[in-house]
């Protein structure tokens, strides 16, 4: 197989706008179905993950098993995601580039967007082709990158980079040895990778 390049959905490959709003709407529908307009407020606390735990067992009640309800919440979050993608979210010049390269390289798409979410929004941004590789995290399970990228060596092989924003999926990919390219073109990470880029034009010249 030729050397594999990882590649993040949300900070690297497309913008955040739709996954950004697509959380505010998943509190925003559950404020309406349980009449609590206080819910709206949860998708700007820090600690909003636990909430979606709250949310879920005033909908569904104390009989439902937490792995249901996680698959509901996700499976609904999925939808709102796809809704909301067009298609001036995707970074068109890393994806054009990425075509370029697609002969040297196999690349990999690693995320932890639900993975029935994946296909759609691919396709609604052109680029349901572009990936020979995609590793998607289970929608029944909560969103775990290191796990992803564990299965993913263990699969196919460790990637020659990891691409990604600067989050904390950088740090992640450091623990496993593998080198990494944090780029700000979406948004400026906290943690830096093996390189940091600003621009695609930047990116070329570490994957020559």
């Amino acid at each position: 197989m030729k050397p594999i390049i990882a590649i993040d959905l949300d900070g690297a490959l497309m913008h955040s706008r739709p996954f950004d709003e697509a959380h505010k709407k998943w509190f925003e529908l559950f404020s309406v179905i349980l009449k609590d307009d206080s819910i709206k407020k949860y998708a700007f606390l820090e600690n909003w993950f636990s909430k979606v735990d709250e949310v879920m067992d005033k909908y569904l009640g104390e009989n439902v098993s937490r792995e249901t309800k996680n698959k509901f919440a996700r499976e609904i979050y999925a939808m709102v995601t796809i809704a909301e993608v067009q298609q001036e979210d995707l970074v068109k010049e890393f994806a054009d580039y990425l075509r370029k390269i697609e002969d040297k390289y196999a690349l990999a798409l690693i995320t932890t967007a639900p993975e029935s979410a994946v296909g759609p929004i691919l396709q609604k941004v052109g680029c349901a082709r572009l990936f020979d590789i995609i590793k998607k995290s289970p929608v029944g399970k909560m969103p775990n990158k290191k796990e992803l990228l564990e299965e993913f060596i263990k699969a196919y092989a460790k990637p020659v980079f990891y691409i990604g924003n600067g989050d904390k999926d950088i740090q992640t990919c450091k623990e496993l040895g593998i080198r990494t390219i944090s780029v700000s073109w979406v948004s400026k990470g906290e943690f830096k990778g093996d390189y940091d880029v600003d621009t695609v034009e930047e990116l070329k010249n570490i994957l020559r």
